[in-house]
């Protein structure tokens, strides 16, 4: 799978939350534009279907198909396209006593339930497809070598022979650090790449890892750079270098002598969930 059909799936995926928030809003009776919504929705998911199927591989196109054709007694996404707004008049009765929906396709049965499978199915095309296999073979090389870091710093810290040993103060410290260890594992490392340009600014990114296309960040915590600043920093970086044009994965080694991070494995695996644009962040402590 190329890079392009990678981004588009990308963008297929992150589409899907228009869908749903469009969907929404159909059998929302405290509305006056559900028509409009119904018509919109048929129009934004029309192309958006067509632009999936056109790249699906034959393998899973007739499980993503099944999620729009639905049929009796399972109804699925056309039949809501088609008469989203129509009541459930073959049990009224029963509709009446809340007893079933009073839609006679209630949008979370037969749309988002269903969309949400669409979605999966191109999540899992992602990840079985495109070359990711190096990625996370690099990420995993990446990870091992600096969950030692600890050990590492301890041993240059020392002083030998009377001369001074090395000191860790903050990120910059620990910027020549790393970035001597990615030397010694890769041929081709760009230190202080430029980033996209985002809101008028071009953020650096630490490293490059060039011919790997991986960027990797540091950061060291300190008082005023706990859990929740770190991640929403994270959360900004990610929008940034997926956006890269040589980077198609991003590890961030966190350092943490002073142990702000308590649920460290939790704050990790929060950072895992893209396999479009794989992320990897490691807390050393």
């Amino acid at each position: 799978m190329t890079r392009r059909v990678q981004e588009k799936i990308a963008d297929l995926i992150r589409r899907t939350d228009t869908l749903a928030d469009l969907a929404s809003g159909v059998q929302n009776e405290t509305r006056d534009d559900r028509e409009d919504l119904l018509r919109r929705l048929a129009e934004a998911y029309g192309t958006w279907y067509a632009e999936a199927t056109a790249i699906l591989p034959s393998d899973h196109l007739e499980g993503f198909r099944k999620q729009y054709e639905g049929g009796f007694p399972t109804y699925k996404i056309k039949h809501f396209l088609q008469a989203g707004l129509q009541l459930n008049t073959m049990f009224a009765e029963l509709a009446a006593q809340g007893t079933i929906s009073k839609w006679l396709y209630p949008v979370g049965t037969a749309f988002l339930a269903p969309l949400s499978e669409q979605k999966q199915i191109l999540r899992n095309v992602a990840a079985q497809t495109g070359g990711s296999a190096g990625l996370l073979g690099t990420l995993d090389s990446l990870e091992d070598v600096f969950r030692r870091l600890p050990i590492a710093v301890a041993v240059l810290c020392q002083e030998v022979r009377g001369r001074p040993g090395l000191t860790v103060k903050d990120e910059y410290d620990l910027q020549r650090i790393v970035h001597a260890v990615l030397c010694l594992l890769h041929l081709d490392v760009r230190p202080e790449e430029y980033g996209p340009s985002r809101a008028g600014a071009h953020p650096r990114l630490d490293f490059l890892l060039k011919n790997e296309r991986v960027a990797v960040e540091t950061k060291m915590t300190r008082a005023n750079l706990g859990p929740r600043k770190l991640g929403d920093e994270l959360a900004q970086d990610i929008l940034r270098y997926r956006a890269h044009d040589h980077a198609d994965a991003y590890f961030v080694l966190v350092y943490d002598p002073e142990k702000h991070i308590l649920n460290v494995s939790g704050f990790e695996q929060d950072f895992r969930a893209d396999t479009l644009f794989p992320v990897r962040v490691v807390i050393v402590q």
